[in-house]
């Protein structure tokens, strides 16, 4: 019978887990007591019990929060953002970001405020072209 054994990848902790986690072992390992450690971590003593029985039930994964690898339901899709970026690169370069979205609002229908355009141009690194400072003489 052959037998596979299937390899895990476990996910990196951050600088705050790994803190974290030292702090949980060392209360695990009775050199600090609850409370301290909830002083420690700038929480309370019944989240560090929290802590301790996710630790002590799924080892050091135990401390990543439960929500980290989930996608916000609010997100736009990478397709729209892509299409976005395209869009001002092709045809609206020089636009200001504010012309831009009232364009792409009515043009493609994109049911979007104008703050989530800007956002997602800046995270495509687009910057908007700034208005000139007048010199004062």
């Amino acid at each position: 019978m052959n037998s596979y054994i299937i390899k895990v990848k476990q996910p990196k902790l951050t600088k705050d887990e790994k803190r974290k986690l030292r702090i949980i072992k060392r209360l695990i390992n009775k050199e600090i007591n609850g409370p301290k450690a909830a002083n420690l971590l700038k929480v309370t003593p019944r989240q560090i019990r929290n802590l301790k029985r996710e630790v002590l039930l799924n080892g050091d994964k135990g401390i990543i929060h439960k929500n980290r690898f989930n996608k916000p339901s609010n997100t736009y899709d990478e397709d729209i953002r892509i299409d976005i970026a395209s869009t001002y690169r092709k045809e609206y370069k020089g636009t200001n970001f504010t012309e831009f979205s009232k364009k792409i609002q009515e043009e493609k229908g994109y049911n979007m405020s104008r703050s989530t355009i800007y956002n997602i141009l800046r995270q495509k690194r687009i910057r908007s072209p700034q208005r000139k400072k007048n010199i004062k003489k």
